[in-house]
């Protein structure tokens, strides 16, 4: 892999926003006043972020959680921005633990992976933001200890959890940090992901997003499954030092994040 190529190729390409999450990783600027001015224009009065990021629009789940994520990533836990998301999901978490998406964005044509009242869709925002909620402390609250038994009701006897496979390992991720990494849910997720790699459509964007949830389940670089998505993260780098998203475009934020997760097992 060619890092500093990867490296000149978001400074040239990059918005500020994606600029600065590169210098915060490599540890050159630190000014928490860049990012949260854009999150807290952004942000919706309940607290979560509008669809597609177009102001105006309606809360949308799966954005909200990936705002989430970012600030995970820049250290902004203990925000404004990050409190007011966390007690929108609070809010609007189902009776059973889960999270389905929001009806209201039907007006917007979603994916079929972000639909509404769709157990396939409710499965991975559910994993996703309980992953996230751990690692912002909230492991022993009510809403993921409800979150994670709605996920545990929603597996079959070989380790799968219902839906995409990206639902399996997210939940990698979740009980990794609640169980450890050598409990039976983890290690038979991991079998159920292995034997299903050929299935990852979207390319580096599924790599790395599974590195990230194996990274905080604690799954070392000699785990051979860690080892076969970092291969493939470097073999499918681009001339110009980018990665490619599912759709074939060179996409700056999937390169910032591909950087992150090589940076944290030391690649």
């Amino acid at each position: 892999m060619n890092i500093p190529k990867a490296v000149k190729f978001v400074e040239a390409n990059g918005t500020a926003l994606e600029k600065y999450r590169l210098h915060f990783l490599l540890g050159k600027e630190r000014n928490d006043e860049i990012p949260l001015r854009y999150l807290r224009d952004l942000q919706n009065e309940d607290g979560g972020f509008p669809y597609k990021g177009e102001k105006g629009r309606v809360s949308c789940v799966s954005n909200t959680n990936n705002h989430l994520h970012l600030l995970i990533e820049l250290e902004l836990g203990k925000s404004d921005v990050c409190r007011k998301i966390v007690d929108y999901l609070f809010k609007i978490q189902g009776e059973d633990g889960g999270w389905s998406e929001n009806p209201s964005i039907t007006q917007y044509n979603p994916p079929f992976w972000d639909q509404p009242n769709d157990l396939k869709t409710t499965m991975w925002l559910t994993a996703d933001i309980t992953n996230f909620l751990i690692q912002l402390g909230y492991r022993n609250s009510p809403a993921v200890q409800k979150a994670a038994g709605f996920l545990l009701k929603n597996r079959d006897i070989n380790g799968k959890f219902v839906g995409f496979l990206h639902s399996t390992w997210i939940a990698i991720g979740v009980f990794g940090q609640l169980e450890g990494s050598n409990s039976d849910i983890v290690k038979n997720a991991v079998k159920v992901v292995e034997q299903n790699i050929e299935k990852l459509k979207d390319g580096a964007e599924d790599l790395v997003w599974c590195l990230e949830c194996l990274y905080v389940a604690e799954l070392q670089k000699e785990n051979s499954l860690v080892r076969r998505c970092i291969e493939e993260l470097g073999n499918s780098q681009q001339d110009n030092g980018a990665w490619k998203s599912g759709e074939g475009e060179f996409k700056v934020s999937l390169t910032i994040n591909v950087l992150s997760v090589l940076r944290k097992y030391e690649v």
